[in-house]
């Protein structure tokens, strides 16, 4: 790696840890410099500002595709233990990693969620080992169209993750344990 990419590669880590810190309009310029160990105008020699810095950090950090490179990780010999495995390390991966949602609640709150699109087109994986293994499974589970299992699977767990930090960890067990949370997660909610 030459100087030139070393120090565009020491932007964007500082960057990526300061809007996680600080949020869009709590990081300036000038922050992103002072932590980086730059001079604040050699930022504009590899950026035109800090939108298009929050962007390129954004795409690349975006939560989903860490996600999605975490259910690749996720092995399970039955579709409820393949699904059981996602929602257990998923849940304990983002809850480890806050910065991974704190992205992108800046995006949403502050950007308008305006860089999603593009962060979607430009990650979005076309082969995905997870939804391998779910076709694989295809016999065991309802006939749900895979996307849409995808999209339920990752927003109950963003949902519980959200709702233990509205209740506090301390309480979350007298809301349900994990065990009952996938049970209703694979089985549903009718009888």
């Amino acid at each position: 790696m030459n100087n030139e990419d070393s120090t565009k590669k020491q932007i964007l880590e500082s960057a990526y840890s300061l809007f996680v810190e600080k949020g869009y309009r709590g990081s300036s310029m000038r922050d992103i410099a002072e932590h980086a160990g730059i001079k604040a105008a050699s930022i504009y020699n590899h950026f035109e500002n800090k939108e298009q810095i929050f962007e390129v950090v954004f795409i690349e950090k975006h939560p989903m595709f860490r996600i999605l490179e975490i259910l690749d990780s996720i092995r399970g010999a039955t579709a409820e233990e393949l699904l059981t495995n996602a929602v257990n390390r998923l849940n304990k991966e983002l809850r480890s990693e806050p910065a991974l949602l704190n992205l992108f609640f800046v995006e949403l709150v502050e950007m308008d969620g305006k860089h999603v699109p593009r962060a979607i087109k430009t990650n979005f994986p076309t082969d995905s080992n997870f939804i391998k293994q779910i076709y694989e499974k295809k016999s065991e589970i309802r006939d749900i169209a895979i996307p849409v299992l995808i999209r339920f699977l990752i927003g109950t767990i963003f949902a519980h993750i959200m709702f233990n930090w509205f209740i506090g960890d301390s309480s979350s067990r007298r809301w349900g344990t994990s065990a009952e949370l996938n049970d209703v997660l694979l089985r549903g909610i009718l009888r």
